[in-house]
């Protein structure tokens, strides 16, 4: 079996000679294969064809449709059930061919997106990565394996999935994983932690006003212990992300996860808070489809008249922010929280939600002010919103926390959304 970056079939009417047919598609040969892609021909053994390799089904001609279908039936018999991206061109009635295709196809529950090659070669080659790039998040979040610790916070009355519904509608195979050998080792720590201690107390800045409670090196080095246990689930369970139910920790070792999940965020290991899967995922949306670290956080505040949003919450990966300090864990007073400085920047906001994890928010934003006050999570943003307003949060919740990724991602999210996860209609 061949590894592609991606795939892609060309479909042409037998009205059309081969020439004609390989003078309409040779831009398009170029660019695929210039982006990684490898044409499959007709005499090419479907079964040679990985079934998660992304793939992309050229139409060259009018006349066409029914080629299509069978087309994506047999790969669909095969086993694969990835989104069809169809190409179409300008010329030759390629685009009516695409629109009654894809409508046929969406009805078959089906799902894909056309992707219209006008000629203009920017644009072309960056639409065209932009989709391989579409369907290569759909496969990694079906390969991703999420380590859940501990199970959800009770609080999470509407963010605690089954897991089951996680993998059909998203992708990652979820276990709940016993906290108890966590929570061993964070109390007798056997991998060195030292030198992570070392780290953030060498990196910080030094605060004494508002939110900001100093934290002694004892203190770092319970909290950089969490680390070392949470290095350890990850390592044991081969995991690709996690979400920990962090507030237990509090009880027992009588430390805070904040720091350990700063620390596995920074090294590419999304790791979300008090168990919350669908915050996780959006973190895991956003790693897989933007290529970005994320920052998830409570919406603590509305201003309506500004239409601003304060967000907080007591960990942040250090490499999002301009730079960070130590504090305590601000519900608790203990443990060790992470208080971020964040550029002024256009951002994006998004949550997931629904019975069946079929809903989203999105909205874009600017990072228009820092916050430090004693009242809230220690790292604080007030972000305001340009595309829709703080009264969506109100009158249609999806749940609490947000997720907020640098850059203005909007159209971006919702394409895939529309291609991967909402039902074809």
């Amino acid at each position: 079996m061949t590894a592609d970056r991606f795939v892609y079939d060309i479909v042409a009417s037998p009205l059309h000679d081969r020439s004609a047919v390989d003078a309409i598609v040779a831009p398009i040969r170029a660019l695929a294969g210039d982006l990684g892609g490898r044409c499959l021909d007709d005499d090419d053994d479907v079964d040679d064809v990985d079934v998660r390799a992304p793939e992309l089904v050229v139409i060259a001609t009018g006349g066409t449709e029914r080629a299509v279908l069978d087309l994506v039936a047999r790969r669909r018999l095969g086993g694969a059930d990835m989104p069809v991206v169809l190409v179409a061109h300008p010329a030759h009635n390629s685009l009516p061919a695409a629109l009654e295709a894809l409508a046929a196809l969406r009805q078959s529950d089906c799902r894909g997106r056309i992707l219209y090659l006008s000629g203009d070669g920017a644009t072309d080659r960056r639409e065209m990565q932009d989709a391989v790039t579409d369907l290569e998040a759909v496969v990694r979040l079906r390969s991703t394996r999420l380590g859940l610790v501990g199970g959800a916070s009770s609080w999470l009355v509407a963010s605690s999935p089954d897991p089951e519904v996680v993998l059909r509608r998203w992708g990652p195979a979820v276990e709940v994983v016993d906290p108890a050998r966590m929570i061993e080792l964070s109390r007798t720590p056997v991998v060195p932690t030292g030198r992570l201690a070392d780290r953030f107390v060498e990196h910080a800045e030094h605060s004494a006003h508002g939110s900001h409670v100093p934290v002694d090196r004892t203190a770092v080095d319970a909290a950089a212990s969490v680390a070392g246990a949470l290095d350890d689930v990850v390592e044991r369970g081969r995991f690709d992300a996690i979400s920990v139910r962090c507030f237990d920790l509090l009880h027992d070792p009588g430390t805070s996860g904040c720091l350990a999940l700063a620390e596995l965020n920074d090294h590419g290991i999304v790791a979300g808070c008090e168990g919350d899967l669908p915050s996780t995922l959006g973190m895991l949306w956003a790693r897989h489809l933007l290529g970005q670290g994320s920052w998830m956080a409570n919406p603590s505040r509305l201003d309506r008249r500004r239409n601003e949003v304060v967000l907080a919450h007591c960990t942040v990966a250090p490499s999002l922010t301009e730079g960070y300090s130590l504090s305590t864990h601000f519900e608790s007073g203990i443990g060790v929280g992470v208080s971020g400085r964040f550029a002024e920047q256009p951002v994006t906001l998004l949550r997931l939600g629904g019975r069946d994890l079929e809903l989203c928010w999105i909205a874009e934003g600017e990072i228009v002010e820092q916050g430090d006050e004693p009242d809230l999570c220690r790292t604080q943003v007030t972000v305001a919103l340009s595309d829709t307003t703080v009264d969506d949060l109100l009158e249609r919740p999806l749940g609490n926390h947000l997720v907020m990724v640098a850059g203005h991602h909007g159209d971006r999210l919702r394409r895939w959304w529309r291609l991967a996860i909402a039902d074809p209609a």
